[in-house]
């Protein structure tokens, strides 16, 4: 980290990547069920076992803040960016969810009662159908809100998007910070 520079590692090799005050840049935390609120956000993944007419219940739950009153859909990706890169001396790359592929449930949070978030979403044709979601002791919480660039520190994952100036330097538009896991910025 120097300025407005962080020097990041990632599987090819060392990458720079520069930022400045209008930089997006969002991080994601450790959350509880206590932060799934009613008109919050919530991309949620299930247990191995919970699908084929069971109820679901999840793994992971991640929780956001809905953008002009309404939730994303679709896949939960990272960005298409031309650098990803962990901001750790790590040297695998990272998804900005866990593991990078479309949730299995997705949308705004209804109502939290006991153990079981229900979650309202909306298909490809506007219509809105609602899900129960299961909770337990091993479901993992995290959640994503923006931050400044202040936020970006050493040992962080990052995943940065923008474009590369003539030096391969990313001059990064948006930039997704998230917590090393055991030092490492690899998939969960």
């Amino acid at each position: 980290m120097s300025g407005n520079s962080a020097q990041v590692t990632q599987k090819s090799g060392n990458a720079t990547v520069n930022f400045t005050g209008s930089t997006k840049v969002t991080e994601v935390s450790t959350a509880a069920l206590t932060d799934v609120t009613p008109g919050s956000c919530v991309s949620i993944r299930s247990a191995h076992g919970s699908h084929g007419g069971k109820p679901i219940t999840a793994a992971t739950v991640r929780v956001s803040q809905a953008v002009d009153g309404k939730c994303p859909t679709g896949k939960e990706s990272a960005p298409d960016s031309t650098t990803t890169a962990p901001s750790s001396p790590s040297p695998t790359p990272s998804p900005s969810t866990p593991s990078g592929k479309k949730p299995d449930v997705a949308g705004s949070v209804a109502s939290v009662s006991g153990n079981t978030i229900n979650v309202t979403s909306t298909d490809a044709n506007g219509n809105p159908s609602q899900t129960a979601v299961a909770v337990d002791d091993k479901t993992k919480y995290t959640k994503r809100a923006p931050a400044d660039t202040q936020a970006i520190t050493q040992g962080k994952c990052m995943t940065a998007k923008g474009t590369k100036d003539s030096g391969g330097a990313l001059q990064a538009t948006t930039i997704n910070l998230r917590p090393a896991n055991n030092g490492k910025c690899g998939r969960d």
